[in-house]
């Protein structure tokens, strides 16, 4: 690794310099990008959290013909909840941050039909959250895929859930 220290000649000896890496360099504008960064990945956090509390409490509630049917959907949603959340977790501490303990709104439903639209809202919530923090993710490429594929998975989340409630829907009309 090289260091990157300002070498200066003075009387025919080399002195160093201050430390000029460009991490080094004190900015008020980098610090405030990095903690704008950690807030709207707190709040992405914040999101898993709920989500994980909301599909693990509607997988138990479920009752008759729906519970064969969902309860597994929803307890699979809550392990992908929780995966989310321990890596995002992990992404905020390597960023020098401390990951929220705070979980957002959960929208307590009892039947499936109004389960599945609060877990649209709330799919819909974290992929705004997450699109957010990928737009202050700026020059962190690695972060910026990472955050693509998640991104990805709660597109797909919102798709099927769109599928969900409006097949539920018809299936009240009739």
């Amino acid at each position: 690794m090289t260091n990157m220290t300002n070498m200066t000649k003075k009387d025919g000896k080399q002195q160093r310099g201050q430390d000029v890496s460009p991490s080094r360099v004190p900015s008020k504008a980098k610090d405030s990008a990095v903690d704008e960064l950690l807030a709207r990945l707190n709040h992405a956090l914040s999101l898993e959290y709920a989500g994980l509390i909301q599909y693990l409490q509607q997988s138990c509630l479920l009752k008759g013909e729906d519970r064969q049917d969902f309860a597994p959907f929803f307890a699979t949603s809550s392990n992908e909840a929780h995966l989310h959340a321990q890596n995002l977790g992990n992404k905020i501490v390597s960023l020098g941050g401390t990951p929220t303990t705070t979980p957002a709104m959960i929208r307590e439903a009892h039947h499936l039909d109004e389960m599945l639209l609060a877990d649209l809202a709330l799919e819909q919530e974290a992929l705004d959250a997450y699109i957010r923090a990928w737009e202050a993710a700026e020059g962190r490429l690695a972060l910026r895929f990472w955050l693509e594929d998640v991104i990805r998975d709660e597109q797909l989340h919102v798709d099927e859930l769109e599928k969900l409630t409006t097949s539920q829907t018809r299936r009240q009309k009739e």
